[in-house]
């Protein structure tokens, strides 16, 4: 009887404990501060736009942050810029070539990650060729996959009319 009885309280105090818990995760304002921005979190709306004529093209750079950088001689200066994935360019079939005129839309790199030795690095968001303009980046800074454009219907589609018979 002792047992039952004192199983029975156990049983009784997790049941309050849970249901304290789930009422408490629904207070008013309590993810408020949570859904505020962390420090050095990606932030769209303090995006800027480059232009600039491509000095150099490099589809794998061995320079920090690894992948896809375009060196842009701008009016005020030379800017490098990270592109990401260069696979997503093929995909895209954007074509970046020197003397090219090209457009991106990003942010300057902060701290430790946002140079590469001395030089400032620039993360595009969105890069603009001619009248293509390509997505590298998310809306909040992460680089984007190849796997992303080829799960995308109408890019898939485009690529199968492009193709023109083959081995099969």
């Amino acid at each position: 009887m002792k047992l039952s009885l004192r199983f029975h309280w156990i049983v009784a105090a997790l049941v309050i404990f849970v249901c304290a818990g789930s009422v408490f995760a629904q207070r008013p304002g309590a993810n408020a501060a949570a859904a505020k921005s962390a420090a050095g979190a990606y932030d769209v709306s303090k995006d800027v736009s480059v232009q600039g004529t491509v000095v150099k093209y490099t589809e794998n750079s061995p320079t920090p942050p690894i992948g896809a950088h375009v060196l842009l001689q701008t009016a005020s200066g030379n800017v490098d810029v990270h592109l990401g994935d260069a696979r997503l360019l093929h995909l895209a079939k954007l074509t970046i070539a020197q003397g090219s005129s090209v457009r991106v839309v990003g942010q300057m790199g902060t701290g430790q990650m946002g140079t590469a030795g001395q030089n400032p690095i620039f993360f595009a968001r969105l890069v603009q060729v001619g009248t293509q303009l390509v997505a590298v980046r998310s809306n909040h800074g992460l680089p984007l996959s190849p796997a992303g454009v080829r799960a995308n219907k109408a890019l898939r589609t485009s690529a199968q009319a492009d193709q023109k018979g083959g081995a099969r």
